[in-house]
């Protein structure tokens, strides 16, 4: 076999393991974006049920106490031109 040959073959078997690696990378890529998908989903319906944090959500909730999401009150709109309105308390 020439030195010719065996550099053909050697090219050939490191693009074929080059190419299961690429394979392999996506798969693995796909599956992880999957499984942070699914993390939030698990975290968004069990917020109250979590047995096991992680380190990063222990060092948000040690900054101080956590505050749970609220809707905020909307204000009534204004008196309509012409309406009389009585002075609030701190006028």
């Amino acid at each position: 076999m020439s030195t010719f040959d065996e550099i053909t073959k050697e090219k050939q078997r490191v693009s074929e393991a080059l190419a299961r690696v690429d394979a392999q990378r996506e798969r693995l890529t796909r599956q992880l974006s999957e499984l942070e998908a699914t993390e939030r989903v698990l975290a968004r319906y069990s917020k109250g049920t979590q047995t096991a944090r992680t380190a990063s959500s222990m060092a948000t909730r040690a900054g101080g106490p956590a505050r749970g999401r609220r809707r905020r009150r909307t204000t009534t709109a204004g008196p309509v031109a012409g309406e009389l309105t009585s002075p609030s308390l701190g006028d």
